[in-house]
């Protein structure tokens, strides 16, 4: 499948573009890279402290993807998918949420979502609540939402790929605030990587990859192309 044009999958450096990422790259992405795979070659990683990178295989890359679709869908933009409250449970809410003590890991639920059409069922859902987002609303409306978090070795990292949505708090360095535009657009930056991963995951079994991705967000970075074996920097606190 041949590489798109990077430019069409960067955030735009000039603000009055306005433009938005396009998410339905990450389902057929994710469709194309495990369509025939066996469940060994879904369930292949490896729990060595030298190669993180395999820690998760590609059945979890994918059950991943399809957490934080929808994580991020109710997390960041409950206020504008359902501004009512009438908040859908697709999945159970409580049981999956950001932080350090989330309960299954970044995944969905492994006892009731393992399969890969019920992974790619909940990732369709996910991806199709952003769409709804991106198309329901202005530019405008995504850069007036900002959110302030404690900033992590992540976010100094990722910051440097982001043009602008993102910066530091000028009364307190260990702070991050970033706008809904930013956050979008570092939405799509992760899934894409977490697809390059899959690559790779597949490279090493010997298996051919189909799309061929270009660089850009944070695959540009070496860590995240696998260009280094040092893992990404830690979301701990600074």
């Amino acid at each position: 499948m041949a590489a798109m044009d990077p430019d069409v999958l960067e955030m735009p450096a000039d603000s009055g573009v306005g433009l938005m990422p396009y998410f339905t790259h990450i389902g057929r992405w994710a469709r194309t890279e495990i369509d025939g795979l066996s469940d060994e070659q879904l369930d292949f990683d490896d729990q060595a402290p030298s190669n993180e990178w395999m820690w998760w295989s590609i059945r979890r890359q994918v059950s991943h993807i399809a957490w934080v679709s929808l994580i991020f869908s109710k997390r960041r933009c409950g206020a504008l998918l359902w501004p009512d409250g009438d908040i859908p449970e697709p999945i159970k809410w409580s049981e999956h949420h950001q932080g350090r003590n989330h309960k299954h890991g970044l995944r969905l639920d492994p006892a009731l979502f393992w399969e890969i059409p019920d992974l790619l069922d909940k990732l369709d859902l996910g991806l199709s609540w952003i769409r709804r987002v991106v198309a329901e609303n202005s530019i405008e409306t995504f850069r007036a939402m900002s959110e302030s978090r404690h900033s992590t070795h992540f976010w100094d990292d990722a910051i440097t790929v982001l043009p602008r949505g993102a910066w530091h708090d000028p009364d307190d360095d260990r702070v991050i605030v970033n706008n809904l535009e930013c956050a979008i657009w570092m939405l799509f930056y992760e899934m894409s990587s977490h697809i390059r991963t899959i690559h790779r995951l597949k490279e090493i079994q010997g298996l051919p990859t189909v799309v061929d991705l270009a660089r850009f967000g944070y695959l540009r970075l070496p860590h995240y192309w696998g260009e280094t074996d040092t893992p990404a920097p830690s979301v701990d606190k600074l």
